[in-house]
C-alpha cells in the first residue's frame, strides 16, 4: 500500500474529523517522509531519531500491518475505563446507553445460548431450516436442508438489542462476509427475516448466498465501522482483535491516551481535544456518520426507509433551519446516556422555544397536546419496528 492509497481509503467510518485525524497520525507515524534539498540545513539528532522511528514504523506496517495497528492502538487509545476517574457521571451514563453495547462477539452473546437451546429455525421465505450449534469456541449455523454445505462460523452480533440484533460472518483473511438472513426482533421476542432480505429470496444454493447477503471488503468495513470505536485501516486484516468494540468515548472525542496520562499528574488540560462540537452542525455531522443525513441516503428511499435516519429528518425541519445553529441532536438527547422515553420532558423542550405568549408560536390546534405525536409521529420501518423520523413538520405535510 502506498501513501495515496492510505489517503483515499476510509478509516473505519469514525466520525468525520476523527477519521481525518487518525489518517494524519498514521501517515506521520507509519510513513517515512524523505526530504532532500541542498539548501536546507542538516537535520538535528532529534530529527534523525524521529525519522528513523518513522521509517521503522513504516517498515513494520508493510511487513506486519496487524502488529503495527495494534501498536498504534496501544499508543493512542486509552479505553472507556480510563475516562471514569475524572468523568464518572458521563462514564456511568454511557454504560447505560445503547452505544456502549453496539456489537458483541457472537459466541459470547446471550443470543448464542438462546439459539443453541432452540436448535433450529425455519426461514420465513425460503425452504431452509437453520440449525445452530457451538464447537471449539465458535457459533455455527448450517442449512439442514442442504447438509453438504459446510456450517458457517458467525463472527459478530450487531445492534444494541433495543430494536433488533443482526448477525454477520466475516472471513477475516479475505475481509469478506455475509449478513445472515435471520435477525432477533425484540418486539417479537424471536427470530425473523433480516430487514431488506426479501430481495434475496432467489439465491445460488451452493454459494455464500445460501446464508444471506454477501458483503465485499468495503461493505464489511462500513458495517462494522458503525458499531465500533475504531477498526483496522486499509492493508490490515479484518481480525476481531484489531477492533475496539462498541461506540466508546473515543469514537466521538478522539484518541485520548495522552490526555488520560497527563490527567494523572494534573496536566490533562495540556492535551487539547482532537474534535470539538462548537455548533449544531458539528454535532449532527458526527451523529450522521452512522445515523445518516442527506449525504448518505438514497434519493429514491421511501418514507419508511428514512424513518431510522434521524439526522436526515432533523435537517429538513424548520425548527433546525430557523434555530441559527442551536438545534442539534444533543439539544433533546443526552449524548452520553440511554435514550429517554420521558415524553413530558421532550414536550417541554418544544415549549422552550414555542412559548405561550403574545404573538406566540405555540400550537394553535392543540396548545396542551402532544407535540411529538402530531409533529414528529413514529413511522414503521419494518416488522413492526417504529422510529420517530425527527422531521418536525405540520401534520400531513
Amino acid at each position: 500500500m502506498n501513501v495515496a492509497d492510505l489517503r483515499r481509503a476510509p478509516l473505519m467510518q469514525v466520525n468525520g474529523k476523527l477519521r481525518h485525524t487518525l489518517i494524519a497520525v498514521l501517515l506521520l507515524s507509519m510513513t517515512a517522509i524523505a526530504v532532500s534539498c541542498a539548501d536546507e540545513p542538516l537535520p538535528s539528532q532529534t530529527e534523525k531519531r524521529t525519522g528513523s522511528k518513522q521509517q521503522a514504523e513504516a517498515a513494520l506496517f508493510h511487513r506486519d500491518p496487524a502488529a503495527a495497528w495494534k501498536q498504534f492502538l496501544s499508543a493512542n487509545f486509552a479505553g472507556d475505563q480510563a475516562c471514569a476517574d475524572c468523568h464518572r457521571k458521563e462514564y456511568e451514563a454511557h454504560q447505560r446507553s445503547g452505544h456502549s453495547h453496539t456489537v458483541t462477539r457472537m459466541p459470547e452473546s446471550e443470543l448464542s445460548a438462546i439459539l443453541v437451546k432452540a436448535g433450529v429455525y425455519q426461514d420465513s421465505r425460503r425452504d431452509q431450516k437453520w440449525a445452530f450449534s457451538t464447537r471449539d469456541g465458535q457459533f455455527l449455523v448450517q442449512d439442514e436442508t442442504h447438509p453438504t454445505m459446510p456450517a458457517l462460523p458467525v463472527t459478530w452480533l450487531l445492534g444494541s438489542g433495543v430494536h433488533a440484533h443482526t448477525a454477520i460472518a466475516v472471513d477475516e483473511k479475505r475481509g469478506q462476509g455475509v449478513e445472515l438472513r435471520w435477525t432477533w426482533l425484540t418486539n417479537q421476542n424471536g427470530l425473523g427475516l433480516t430487514p431488506d432480505h426479501e430481495q434475496f429470496d432467489e439465491y445460488n444454493r451452493n454459494s455464500i448466498e445460501c446464508f444471506g447477503r454477501p458483503m465485499q471488503h468495503r461493505e464489511v468495513l462500513e458495517c462494522l465501522g458503525c458499531h465500533m470505536t475504531v477498526g483496522p485501516p486499509p492493508g490490515a486484516p479484518v481480525r476481531a482483535d484489531l477492533f475496539i468494540p462498541n461506540i466508546g468515548c473515543e469514537r466521538c472525542h478522539g484518541p485520548r491516551k495522552q490526555h488520560a496520562e497527563l490527567a494523572k499528574i494534573g496536566r490533562g488540560h495540556e492535551s487539547k481535544p482532537l474534535i470539538n462540537y462548537d455548533n449544531a452542525e458539528q454535532y449532527i455531522t458526527a451523529c450522521a456518520q452512522c445515523h445518516r443525513d442527506e449525504n448518505s441516503v438514497s434519493s429514491t428511499a421511501q418514507p419508511n426507509e428514512l424513518a431510522r435516519f434521524q439526522p436526515y429528518g432533523l435537517k429538513k425541519s424548520k425548527c433546525y433551519l430557523n434555530s441559527e445553529g442551536q438545534l442539534s441532536c444533543a439539544y433533546c438527547h443526552d449524548p452520553h446516556d440511554a435514550t429517554s422515553h420521558n415524553r413530558a420532558e421532550y414536550i417541554q423542550q418544544c415549549k422552550s422555544c414555542h412559548q405561550d405568549k403574545v404573538q406566540s408560536t405555540v400550537c394553535p390546534v392543540k396548545p396542551q397536546g402532544d407535540c411529538i405525536d402530531c409533529h414528529m409521529p413514529a413511522v414503521e420501518w419494518t416488522a413492526g419496528i417504529k422510529f420517530h423520523d425527527h422531521w418536525i413538520r405540520k401534520p400531513k405535510e
